[in-house]
């Protein structure tokens, strides 16, 4: 296994189960920017018999677990796949509660201050992040609590695969600083899923939704991209796909196969109405929609400015364009 970036506790390190004590479940992170569609994928893998998924696993800051509604509709607080889960998780010695779940890196007391910027950084070159790593060293408590919460989510996935019964677990976190974190869970058979979408749908949904001007959005689009193909030179070529969500749309069944390949799991499951699975879905308001339908959003074309565009365009543009978008 590659060195991870982050530095963890050599005390805790018992922790988090070896190879040698468990089999190696097929953990497989999915990185995108925000509003590229990680949910709908979400879905549409969690459909497979043999995919277990419960969407974003970081829970957020401030998250109203009394309000916020399960994919299956019930509150996520009261949901019976989470209570069953936590029954679970607390049989394998790792009490757990979805409204307190300290399943993310960037909140509480050991994440303060000097540790909060140190964990939360974007990846970046080799000397920030030996710098990063020498850092560390010298918050024990801040090692010891990643050494926590790395087996929490250790646990986690484990129980959902097993009450699922599947084989390969996806966490649809999106964020390239947590898979760096998760990564060092040496029981995991980690894979990478990068999901993109074209940069002036996301900045228009950025606008829409965030009230972000529209040079913030190109930029933070653009920053992810590279951000992105930093951690993509730490994985063999084999544990790393591409997938653009425009392609997804327009031909679920081919992108589905090749993602499905890419997994292990076999190819030939045909997802038509992921809808009629039972799941339970942690992301955006689309887990709540009634509909299976897939259509491609190009609202951006006419929604955006031709100013706007090409604003997107002057400021992402080589990212584009590596990615294949042409320009409006």
């Amino acid at each position: 296994m590659r060195k991870a970036l982050l530095a963890v506790d050599p005390e805790a390190s018992s922790h988090i189960s070896s190879p040698e004590q468990a089999m190696r479940p097929s953990f497989v992170f999915m990185m995108a920017h925000s509003f590229s569609g990680s949910t709908l994928l979400s879905f549409l893998l969690g459909a497979h018999p043999e995919v277990a998924t419960v969407g974003e696993m970081y829970i957020a800051p401030g998250f109203d677990t009394d309000s916020y509604p399960c994919s299956c509709g019930a509150p996520i607080g009261d949901c019976p796949f989470w209570r069953e889960v936590s029954r679970e998780m607390e049989a394998r010695g790792v009490p757990f509660d979805i409204r307190t779940a300290d399943t993310s890196f960037r909140t509480g007391g050991a994440f303060e201050g000097l540790a909060h910027r140190l964990v939360t950084a974007e990846p970046r070159g080799r000397l920030f992040e030996a710098a990063r790593h020498a850092a560390l060293r010298l918050l024990p408590r801040t090692r010891r609590e990643i050494q926590r919460r790395l087996r929490i989510n250790e646990t986690l996935v484990r129980a959902v695969t097993d009450l699922r019964g599947a084989r390969t677990f996806v966490d649809a976190s999106k964020r390239p600083g947590r898979l760096l974190l998760l990564r060092q869970i040496p029981s995991f058979d980690t894979r990478v899923i990068h999901l993109v979408r074209d940069g002036r749908g996301v900045t228009r949904s950025a606008v829409r939704n965030l009230g972000r001007k529209v040079e913030e959005g190109a930029r933070s689009w653009a920053a992810s991209l590279r951000s992105a193909e930093r951690v993509e030179k730490r994985f063999s070529p084999e544990r790393w796909l591409t997938v653009r969500h425009e392609d997804l749309c327009r031909d679920p069944e081919a992108e589905l196969g090749r993602i499905f390949r890419f997994l292990g799991v076999d190819p030939g499951v045909r997802v038509q109405n992921f809808r009629a699975v039972e799941q339970h879905i942690i992301g955006n308001r689309m887990r709540l929609s009634a509909t299976s339908e897939i259509r491609l959003d190009e609202r951006w074309k006419t929604e955006l400015t031709p100013d706007q565009i090409r604003a997107v365009e002057r400021i992402a543009g080589a990212e584009l364009r590596r990615y294949g978008y042409e320009s409006a």
